[in-house]
């Protein structure tokens, strides 16, 4: 049984712990309230979206300017290549419903911690958002970096700065402001299914062939197997005839704008069991970024719905050239040295 002593110092350590933790959480509660505030980033801001006309987007090393081109928008850092009217729509309702809710630091050493410093800072991460209408600039707003540390309907926020202030505060909403061209417009701007392609040539600028055919209902064979190799592994022949499934785009420009040098350009082309022939021209610029034009043919026995497909993709892509996503490039750009093997070599592993 407790003794009476004991049950004195128990009860007085207990009310210690309560008054403390009662503290603590009234501090807490209070360095919270402090610079707490419920109200638009942007006051009056959803009544002049449809005087918007031009959307600038920049951070460190990349701009995008997308303009209003009547009742559309289109990219005008790439020839006027049509955006998103729905990602346009998003990033404005996104500014409109944007709401402060905690001040932050206004210390410019420390803007970094929330990527909202200049965007001349070295090594800055922050985004620098500029909106313009027909009179001049609607608004202005340096975009950090997101947070779930918020507290309210959208469980979302963006830390923010306006750069014309030193204050960086916490704002609530959903607010994505896409840096990527693949972001704003309609990414996928060809589709050839696997099923449809019969036959696949690639030719290198050293004149070598890399040549398959299918040969059942999902593979594909090496026509011109050079003796005395084997094939790897099968999956790196049977997706040469992926390259233009869902194709989509990580940038585009007009044409001419990359230029194709012979020496350095891979030529490749597809032909479907139904008359389409899809002839594409590769280059690697800089190591790692894999330009492609494209252009397609019907053949002699191609049906009207052939025809009439082979036009529109022609009016689609003769204007445009567009960059690759790696793996897509590696499946229209194959050669012997990349799926096959010495049998001898294979036995060893």
């Amino acid at each position: 049984m407790m003794s009476p002593k004991t049950f004195i110092g128990f009860t007085i350590i207990t009310i210690l712990v309560v008054v403390a933790a009662s503290f603590s959480v009234a501090t807490r509660y209070s360095v919270h309230k402090i610079g707490y505030e419920d109200k638009p980033v942007l006051p009056g801001f959803a009544d002049k979206v449809g005087e918007v006309e031009e959307i600038i987007i920049q951070d460190a090393k990349r701009k995008l300017t997308v303009k209003r081109n009547g009742n559309n928008w289109v990219m005008a850092d790439r020839q006027s290549y049509v955006a998103s009217n729905e990602v346009v729509s998003d990033v404005m309702l996104g500014l409109s419903e944007l709401r402060l809710r905690e001040a932050k630091t206004k210390k410019a050493k420390l803007y970094s911690r929330l990527q909202v410093e200049d965007l001349k800072t070295k090594n800055a991460k922050s985004i620098l958002l500029t909106i313009k209408g027909k009179t001049g600039e609607l608004a202005k707003l340096i975009v950090g970096k997101a947070s779930a540390d918020v507290v309210g309907s959208s469980n979302a926020g963006r830390y923010i700065r306006k750069p014309s202030e030193t204050q960086s505060w916490l704002a609530s909403g959903r607010l994505e402001i896409p840096l990527d061209v693949n972001k704003w417009v309609k990414p996928e701007f060809l589709d050839i299914t696997s099923s449809r392609v019969e036959n696949v040539t690639v030719t290198h600028p050293d004149g070598s062939k890399m040549i398959v055919s299918r040969a059942g209902k999902k593979k594909f064979e090496i026509r011109n197997m050079p003796k005395n190799m084997v094939v790897e592994y099968q999956s790196d022949i049977d997706n040469m005839g992926d390259g233009l499934d869902k194709l989509e785009l990580e940038d585009v420009m007009a044409v001419g704008k990359v230029k194709f040098i012979k020496d350095k350009t891979v030529s490749t082309r597809i032909r479907t069991n139904d008359g389409i022939v899809i002839n594409v021209k590769m280059i690697d610029i800089n190591d790692g970024n894999f330009w492609a034009k494209f252009d397609a043919v019907a053949g002699p026995m191609a049906s009207d719905l052939v025809k009439k497909e082979v036009s529109e993709i022609n009016l689609r892509v003769s204007k445009w050239v567009y960059e690759l996503p790696a793996h897509k490039y590696r499946y229209l750009s194959r050669k012997h040295s990349d799926v096959l093997k010495d049998p001898k070599a294979i036995k060893k592993k």
